[in-house]
Order: structure tokens, then C-alpha cells, then sequence
């Protein structure tokens, strides 16, 4: 009961956070000069879970992502003059979750799933004046959900990033690179294993596609 009470709250945290940046862009988007909409996709060089391992009398535990999966989802900008813009993106992001469970002598069991995580960065983004490629620089918080597997995952966090954007008529193309650190994670479960630790350092290479 103890352990629900806090995922729900946490939940309900985050889901709060989410509303108040939608309101925010909402009433930015009264001052913007202009609206981009497209959509984000990319590869993280990095995995969800920190390799962790939990030793008990002749079984050893280990957790940790096998796989670095994929990035994609939409994105929508509001851009003001000068070359400032705030960005808004709603990622989805399946987070590998591989349990490999040693009985001593024997060889491990290993068992890998994927869950379903979500990832809402709100960045301010500036564009240096160059006449045709654009470098940029960016920085704003962070928020996401989980999948029930993986609920005491930290929900917000920091994120910054850089790259470069150029035009091929209509469209806008932005390959850039992004780093996120997540805060700390909700309180372990009670039980005999703690829940393993997820990857605070996060680092991804994401080509947006706009007009």
C-alpha cells in the first residue's frame, strides 16, 4: 500500500508539471512571430538502466539495458525575433530492461523486456546568424513518464544540447546532439532487492525535420 501511494503521487507530480508547460507554451505562442511543427527521431547513446548488480547468499542479480532502442515523436516551435525560439517535444523512448539471475554454480537465466517511456523537453533554442547553416544551442527542463515497470524512475531533469539547422526549401533540418541529466529516483520498494538505479547521464542524437 505504502509503495502505491507513492508511484501514484509521483505520477500525478509529473502529470502536473506537463499541464503547467503546456499552459506556458500555450500563452507563448500569443507572442510568437511564427509556429514550426515536425517531427524528431534518433538514437540515444545510452541505455535507461546503470548496470547494477545485487548479491545474495549463492545468487547474484543483475540489471541493466542490453539494447539502446530508439527516439522518435513531434515537435512544435515558436519562434520569436532574433533567433530565439522555444521548443516543445513529445519523445517516445522504449527503455530496455534485461534481469540476467545466477543460482550458483549455474549458468544465468536472463529475461529482457521493453517499456514504454515518454519525454517532454522544453527548450529555449538560439540560432547563430550565419547565412546558411545555423548553429544553435539549447536548454530547458525536462519531464517524462514510464511504463509500470520502471515507476521509481526520476520524471524531470535537465537537458542541453547543440547542432545545426539549414533549409531545403520548405523544410528545416536540424541534426543536433542533446545530453539530459535526470534527477534522483523515488525512494527504493520495501522488499528483500532494492529497486535498480536508473541512468542519470543521458545522451542522444536526434535529426528534427520541420517547415
Amino acid at each position: 500500500m505504502i509503495t502505491t501511494t507513492k508511484t501514484t503521487m509521483t505520477q500525478t507530480a509529473s502529470i502536473k508539471r506537463i499541464a503547467l508547460a503546456i499552459f506556458f507554451l500555450t500563452s507563448a505562442a500569443a507572442f510568437a512571430q511564427s509556429v514550426s511543427v515536425g517531427v524528431k527521431g534518433g538514437v540515444p547513446f545510452t541505455g535507461g538502466l546503470s548496470d547494477f548488480s545485487q548479491n545474495g547468499v549463492d545468487v547474484i542479480t543483475r540489471t541493466f539495458s542490453n539494447s539502446k532502442e530508439y527516439i522518435i515523436g513531434p515537435s512544435v516551435e515558436l519562434n520569436f525575433p532574433v533567433g530565439v525560439s522555444v521548443e516543445a517535444d513529445a519523445l517516445y523512448r522504449p527503455l530496455n530492461f534485461t534481469t540476467a539471475i545466477t543460482v550458483v554454480p549455474r549458468p544465468a537465466n536472463t529475461t529482457e523486456s521493453n517499456v514504454s517511456s515518454w519525454e517532454f523537453p522544453i527548450l529555449l533554442k538560439y540560432r547563430f546568424p550565419f547565412p546558411i547553416v545555423k548553429p544553435l544551442v539549447e536548454a530547458g527542463p525536462s519531464f517524462r513518464t514510464t511504463g509500470s515497470q520502471l515507476t521509481w524512475f526520476s520524471n524531470r531533469g535537465l537537458t542541453l544540447g547543440g547542432g545545426v539547422e539549414f533549409k531545403i526549401g520548405r523544410l528545416r533540418f536540424g541534426p543536433e546532439l542533446r545530453y539530459t541529466r535526470w534527477g534522483a529516483d523515488a525512494a527504493p520498494s520495501l522488499g528483500v532487492f532494492f529497486n535498480p538505479p536508473s541512468q542519470k547521464n543521458q545522451a542522444e542524437f536526434l535529426l528534427g525535420i520541420s517547415f
